[in-house]
């Protein structure tokens, strides 16, 4: 049985390396391009390359520590850092390298096991090379190329759903701990488990409820190891959410938010932009909602609802599309192929747009 699974999972990575690739040859060549043409002010961050943004923090502590970079490092959780930190002593001590082969061999991975997910749920085979290519043609997706904990992640989140089609609770909450551990919106899977089939089967036995209820607090877990952790670590309480507060604003009402934000569409202001973002995801609630069980429903609607909560809403596009409901609504968007004629381009302008704007110091991913 295991040999049969590890040989699909070769043939699934096989059948995703196409779009895997071609997605690295669009971000790095975007990148050195946009090095190549920039203007000296650009330049300041475009010859960062490999290190802008967050990528920087991850690589900075792969290579140090949380005391050494202050409150504002714990900001970013440990399950990438672990990682970087393992895989660095073979790489001659490069962090940099490190975390682009961690985050690169992780998304190879999250397609193979997303196109996976699609045919389980789906059985369509067509579809799930759709979804993949979706994601990988993301708007956001440069950071799936860069230093960032979001390809991990993102592999983790889908290997709990593959858990959850199987009722297979004990992986669930293992691999649910570690996503709690990489992003602070691990626990957001736990709405995912609650309102998976088969978590309220009153018939089974003891045990069973047991493993139910720890696959349920997984992902609360994970993040709450890391929280305690930090709180041994500073003078001050909850210092991750803290200081992200200081970056973000704090929570506000969601519907205000987007009233709000409506305004700034219409006065063309760049803000508005994750605005019509926001409202165009809203949408595709509905879609996710008619297509695939609830629990994919629910997770991607309080990963939107958490993200349009914040004051500031930039990156709210990443935040986004590591809810891959949103990227398997997508692909049912445009089954049809006089569609994905003109959605695949599409996305890759708006790919190649947001890697410039961002490389450039213009979107902050």
């Amino acid at each position: 049985m295991k040999f049969t699974q590890t040989k699909r999972f070769y043939k699934d990575l096989i059948s995703v390396f196409f779009a895997w690739f071609t997605s690295r040859i669009v971000v790095v060549a975007t990148m050195w391009i946009t090095d190549l043409f920039a203007s000296s002010e650009a330049r300041e961050f475009s010859s960062q390359g490999f290190r802008l943004w967050d990528a920087g923090w991850y690589q900075q502590l792969i290579s140090g520590t949380y005391a050494e970079l202050g409150e504002e490092a714990f900001r970013f959780f440990p399950g990438f850092v672990l990682l970087g930190r393992l895989v660095k002593p073979l790489l001659g001590g490069d962090e940099v390298l490190a975390s682009v082969l961690i985050a690169n061999l992780f998304s190879l991975c999250m397609f193979a096991v997303l196109y996976r997910l699609v045919i389980v749920e789906t059985g369509n085979a067509g579809r799930a090379k759709i979804t993949v290519w979706m994601l990988a043609l993301f708007p956001t997706a440069f950071v799936l190329v860069w230093g960032y904990a979001e390809s991990l992640f993102i592999t983790l989140t889908l290997v709990v759903f593959l858990a959850l089609k199987k009722q297979n609770w004990k992986i669930a909450a293992l691999v649910a701990f570690l996503a709690g551990l990489t992003r602070p919106t691990g626990a957001l899977i736990a709405v995912a488990v609650v309102t998976a089939p088969g978590f309220w089967n009153m018939t089974s036995g003891f045990k069973a409820r047991v493993e139910r209820l720890v696959a349920f607090t997984g992902g609360p877990l994970g993040v709450m190891v890391f929280l305690l952790w930090s709180n041994s670590q500073n003078e001050k309480k909850w210092v991750p959410f803290t200081v992200q507060e200081e970056f973000r604003g704090g929570f506000v009402d969601p519907v205000r938010r987007l009233i709000s934000g409506a305004k700034e569409i219409f006065a063309l202001d760049p803000d508005g932009l994750h605005v019509l973002f926001a409202f165009s995801f809203f949408l595709l609630l509905v879609v996710v909602w008619k297509n695939f069980p609830r629990h994919y429903f629910f997770y991607a609607f309080v990963s939107l609802l958490v993200a349009v909560s914040a004051e500031n809403l930039n990156s709210l596009e990443r935040y986004v599309m590591a809810a891959f409901p949103f990227v398997m609504a997508l692909a049912v968007f445009i089954d049809k192929k006089k569609f994905q004629k003109v959605v695949y381009p599409l996305s890759a302008v708006c790919l190649v747009a947001c890697t410039v704007a961002s490389v450039t110091g213009r979107y902050v991913p």
